[in-house]
């Protein structure tokens, strides 16, 4: 089956149902209190990525950008599961948690949430209105987005928002690293349309994996146990 194959298969995906999928994803990703709905919205929205990117440029370039998203949805997968899923150490005192700068949290039914995750969820929640609008309301990129692929708009708006979101209203490595990852997503989509070059996809790639890498890092280095610390 060629690459061309595929696409014809799913076909019935592309457009606007690759766009709402992928927002849905990229909005749990954000929001998620766990790191495994989170990474699981990360993978997500690659895969739907992949099919918006198909409409921008080559599809084997749209490929390498979808192949390298599940490289880095990897390294997020491993890294959030040997730092216990983002979570700090049971036990902890409160001067403990001063230390390693958590913030307290209360538990509503089996979930603990904090001020931040509140903020992060209104945030998010107005970030998709304003999408809304945008798809409601298309030509807010009237001189790069052709009249014909107006879906991409909402889609490009949609990530960077989110993104922006997630890097801004979070001070953890891993749902600040997965907002700047959902950013860069919109932003090749949207540079995409201004440079359908191998380089710049190339350039693009590397960002992400750089990304991951460095979120894979300061991850490792942000939990590690407490005695070490001391």
């Amino acid at each position: 089956m060629t690459i061309f194959d595929l696409l014809d298969q799913l076909a019935f995906l592309r457009g606007m149902p690759s766009v709402v999928v992928l927002l849905g994803a990229a909005f749990v990703a954000v929001v998620a209190w766990d790191m495994r709905p989170a990474i699981l919205g990360v993978f997500v929205h690659y895969l739907l990525a992949g099919l918006l990117f198909v409409d921008v440029l080559d599809p084997r370039l749209a490929v390498v950008y979808t192949l390298a998203g599940l490289f880095v949805s990897a390294m997020l997968l491993v890294t959030a599961w040997q730092v216990n899923w983002g979570r700090p150490p049971a036990g902890l005192s409160a001067e403990e948690m001063a230390r390693l700068g958590l913030a307290r949290s209360r538990r509503v039914g089996r979930f603990a949430v904090t001020n931040r995750a509140v903020v992060r969820l209104a945030a998010a929640v107005l970030a998709i209105v304003a999408t809304v609008w945008v798809w409601r309301a298309p030509g807010l990129l009237p001189a790069v987005v052709p009249e014909t692929a107006g879906y991409l708009e909402p889609a490009i708006v949609g990530l960077v928002a989110l993104g922006l979101v997630g890097l801004t209203t979070s001070a953890e490595p891993l749902p600040s690293g997965i907002g700047l990852l959902l950013f860069l997503t919109g932003f090749a989509l949207y540079y995409g349309l201004l440079d359908q070059s191998i380089a710049m996809t190339v350039a693009l790639v590397v960002a992400q994996l750089t990304v991951a890498l460095v979120v894979a890092y300061l991850a490792q280095a942000r939990y590690l146990p407490v005695d070490i610390l001391e």
